[in-house]
């Protein structure tokens, strides 16, 4: 079950990236609000880079992004966390995932990641 957590974000020039890479840190389990949360997102993956154009947000993510234990459902609930956390921001309406610099078409066997995709994609 996906759930909203609200963080304060230190003031920055690319708030995309600082609230990326809170979510890649994981639950925050000092607060109570998180501790019972878990992420889906691969241990050691990394932003390498980001950019918004035309409400699309480009990501880019080290190869760690590829491996999820938790199967296809890890898969797909680790680019949800991610969607939702970006089209949160009012200029992005989809992200387009990229391993490694490279657009690819999957993830994993049947999770397409060749197209932007939004939270109508869950």
């Amino acid at each position: 079950v996906r759930q909203l957590v609200k963080r304060k974000v230190a003031k920055s020039d690319s708030p995309l990236t600082a609230s990326i890479n809170l979510l890649l840190k994981g639950p925050d389990t000092t607060l109570s609000a998180e501790r019972n949360l878990m992420s889906l997102i691969p241990a050691g993956t990394k932003l390498l880079s980001a950019k918004v154009q035309d409400g699309v947000a480009y990501l880019n993510f080290n190869e760690a992004f590829e491996i999820n234990t938790y199967g296809v459902e890890g898969y797909i609930h680790q680019l949800e966390q991610i969607v939702y956390t970006a089209t949160a921001f009012p200029t992005v309406s989809s992200v387009q995932f990229m391993i490694e610099g490279k657009k690819m078409d999957y993830l994993s066997e049947g999770v397409w990641i060749g197209s932007p995709l939004s939270r109508a994609s869950f």
